[in-house]
């Protein structure tokens, strides 16, 4: 659950649209735009946009997970939750939109495999995003994705924890706040405890996989800070990119 946000940390594409160009040509170059930015970034590595007939555009979007993962539903489940966001901060995207553009959206795993698939026009939008989308607080692409994860916490986790907030801290840390059951609780505050989850966690592929190319973010250090079920905090388990 906590491997895989960095497929929301999408650049925006700055791309001028004026109204005399038709839709078709608004859809090619949004594609040709997003195809561009994604072979620069070692981020966006698989990632890719199609136009696929007079109003869809195909959307892949590639993750670290691994359709084999018990984990991977669960945590594509987030990232569905989390798009609306996405969609409503970039202009771009919002501007086909409105001009009747479906977006066929594809969550693939670390080898391409398809592990959901979410057709985003206006009225999924609508009834997805409206009640609960807040306008973002900050111009810089990582913050506007945290602001549209966070809007859809918490999120509980197979293992008995909790998702409760993600951060961004100075310009290249993000934070992870978790909550933990109480029947492990005094497990995790024991000293002896920290080295193992972190080495746990680090031992993961798709973590790995994860942390690493966040660094082509500017990110270079992830915390995870456990919480009790009353917001305590019990400790908190830092990483470097060099950890990993």
């Amino acid at each position: 659950m906590k491997k895989t946000y960095y497929i929301l940390l999408l650049p925006i594409l700055f791309i001028t649209l004026t109204s005399c160009k038709s839709r078709t040509q608004k859809m090619h170059e949004f594609a040709n735009a997003f195809n561009q930015t994604a072979s620069m970034s070692p981020t966006q590595s698989g990632s890719h946009a199609e136009v696929e007939g007079l109003d869809i555009i195909k959307l892949d979007l590639a993750t670290a997970l691994d359709i084999n993962d018990p984990s991977s539903s669960s945590t594509s489940s987030f990232l569905e939750k989390s798009l609306p966001g996405m969609f409503q901060n970039d202009e771009t995207m919002m501007d086909l939109i409105n001009e009747a553009v479906k977006f066929k959206v594809n969550i693939t795993d670390i080898n391409g495999r398809i592990i959901t698939t979410l057709m985003i026009d206006k009225s999924y939008l609508d009834k997805q995003n409206k009640s609960s989308f807040k306008s973002p607080t900050s111009n810089d692409p990582i913050t506007m994705a945290l602001d549209a994860l966070n809007s859809n916490l918490p999120m509980n986790n197979a293992d008995g924890t909790r998702l409760m907030k993600i951060e961004k801290l100075g310009s290249n840390t993000l934070e992870y706040t978790m909550e933990v059951p109480n029947d492990v609780k005094d497990i995790i505050s024991s000293p002896n405890a920290v080295p193992l989850v972190k080495e746990s966690i680090i031992q993961d592929p798709s973590t790995k996989a994860t942390i690493l190319r966040m660094r082509g973010l500017g990110i270079q250090k992830v915390n995870y800070k456990l919480v009790d079920t009353e917001g305590k905090k019990l400790t908190t388990i830092e990483f470097n990119a060099s950890d990993f």
